[in-house]
C-alpha cells in the first residue's frame, strides 16, 4: 500500500523542507524530495502547504476516553490506543501511578500481555511512584508511598514483561544508592519526581543515571535563591525535563520560563491526562480518587491537581503560543526528544527512509488536519 503526501512543510528536528513530497510504503517513509520531482501515486494527500510532522509520543498518560491504565482490563489499551491518534499523538507510555502493590501487580501484568493491534502504539510502561515522598505525593495516594525497594522493583519489572521503561521516584529515598543501581540493570530510565531532593542529591544522582524529571514545578522542591532544588536542577542539569502546557499546572509565564532555560533540546511536551481525557465535566476516578473535572480543570475534593484532560495537539497550540518556539522545537519536545530517550530513533521521532510512517499534519495556526499511524490515516 502506498500514500503520498505531497505540497508539505516538512519538519524535522533539524530543519524545515518547505514544498516538498513523502511517499509513504508498507506502513514505513519510502522516501521524500522537493516537488519538482513529485512521483504520481494514486491514493494522495495534498497538504496544501501544512506542516507535516513526527507524531507525538506520549511519556506520560494515565488515562483518555473512559479508561485508565489501573484499571488492569485490556480496554484500557484498546481505548487509549484508538482514541489518541485524534489527539497527535502515534505511541504512547502507558502510566501506572501509586497505589497498593496488589493494584499496581494487575495493572502491570494485564500490560505485560500487550501485543500492537492498531491505533496508536503502546511504548512500555512509565511508572510513576510508589516510591515517591510523602512531602510531595500530588494525587499519588499518600498512604500507599513505600520507600524504594530493589527487590520490589526487580518483581514489578518481572510480571510487566520488562515493560516498564520509565520509573518516577523520589532520588533522596534511595539513601545508598542501591535502588538506582537496580533501575540501571533493569533497563528502566530513571525519572525524579514527587521528590523534595536537594540541588546536591540530585547532582549526584545525575552522575548515577538519572536523566528525567517529572512533570516540571508540579510535586516537587521548588527554586529557592539558597537552594536551587529540583526547579533549579532541571533548569542547569542535562535531563530530560517534562511540562504540562496547559496553563493550569504551569502558568503560561512559567512555562515560557522554563522554556528559555531548558530550551527544546531537553524538555519534553507530556498531558499527564487521566480517563476524562476527550470527555465532559464530570466526576472520575484517578487511583481509587474521586476526581472533579470543571472547565477542563482536574482536581482531588481538597484541590489538589489530579492530572489533566490537556491534549496533545492542544499542547502543541500552547507551547506555541506560551513560548514563541517553531515548529522544529514542537518536534524536538513532542518527539524527537522522547525518542531519543527511549534509543528509538531509528524507527520514531523522525521523518527518515525506513522510519515508520508516524505523521501529523498540522495547520500553520496549530490545527490537528491528519494523523498517520504506520502508514494509516487515522483522522
Amino acid at each position: 500500500m502506498k500514500l503520498l503526501i505531497k505540497n508539505a512543510n516538512i519538519v524535522t528536528h533539524e530543519c524545515v523542507y518547505a514544498e516538498h513530497w513523502l511517499l509513504i510504503e508498507d506502513g514505513k517513509i519510502h522516501s521524500f524530495g522537493p516537488m519538482e520531482d513529485c512521483p504520481e501515486v494514486e491514493n494522495f494527500i495534498d497538504a496544501e502547504n501544512k506542516n507535516l510532522l513526527p507524531g507525538a509520543i506520549e511519556m506520560h498518560i494515565h488515562g483518555a476516553d473512559g479508561a485508565d491504565a489501573m484499571d488492569a482490563d485490556m480496554e484500557y489499551v484498546e481505548k487509549i490506543s484508538a482514541h489518541l491518534p485524534k489527539t497527535g499523538s502515534t505511541s504512547f507510555l502507558a502510566t501506572t501511578m501509586t497505589s497498593t502493590i496488589e493494584n499496581i501487580e494487575r495493572a502491570l501484568m494485564n500490560l505485560a500481555d500487550y501485543t500492537y493491534q492498531s491505533g496508536a502504539e503502546m511504548l512500555g510502561i512509565h511508572q510513576e511512584g510508589p516510591f515517591i515522598s510523602k512531602k510531595h505525593p500530588g494525587a499519588q495516594h499518600p498512604d500507599h508511598i513505600v520507600t524504594p525497594d530493589v527487590d520490589l522493583i526487580r518483581h514489578l519489572q518481572d510480571i510487566s514483561g520488562n515493560k516498564i521503561r520509565l520509573l518516577t521516584f523520589a532520588p533522596e529515598e534511595d539513601e545508598n544508592g542501591s535502588f538506582l543501581e537496580a533501575l540501571k540493570e533493569l533497563d528502566i530510565i530513571p525519572s525524579a519526581g514527587h521528590t523534595d531532593a536537594l540541588y546536591g542529591t540530585l547532582l549526584e544522582a545525575e552522575k548515577n543515571g538519572v536523566s528525567h524529571v517529572t512533570h516540571l514545578y508540579n510535586g516537587m522542591r521548588g527554586l529557592h535563591h539558597r537552594e536551587p532544588g529540583v526547579v533549579g536542577f532541571s533548569y542547569m542539569s542535562s535531563a530530560f525535563i517534562e511540562i504540562i502546557s496547559d496553563g493550569i499546572h504551569s502558568r503560561p509565564e512559567m512555562v515560557k520560563l522554563a522554556y528559555d532555560n531548558i530550551t527544546s533540546d531537553r524538555m519534553i511536551m507530556i498531558t499527564d491526562a487521566m480517563r476524562a481525557q476527550g470527555l465532559p465535566d464530570g466526576e472520575y476516578d484517578l487511583g481509587g480518587q474521586d476526581v472533579h473535572v470543571v472547565r477542563n480543570e482536574a482536581r482531588l475534593a481538597d484541590g489538589t491537581l489530579a492530572g489533566s484532560v490537556l491534549t496533545m495537539d492542544q499542547a502543541v497550540r500552547n507551547m506555541l503560543d506560551f513560548t514563541g518556539c517553531g515548529w522544529t522545537d514542537i518536534v524536538k519536545m513532542s518527539s524527537y526528544n522522547p525518542a531519543t530517550e527511549l534509543g528509538i530513533t531509528g524507527q520514531k521521532g523522525v521523518i527518515k527512509e525506513g522510519a515508520d510512517a508516524d505523521l501529523v499534519l498540522y495547520d500553520q495556526g496549530g490545527s490537528l488536519i491528519h494523523t498517520i499511524v504506520k502508514g494509516e490515516v487515522l483522522v
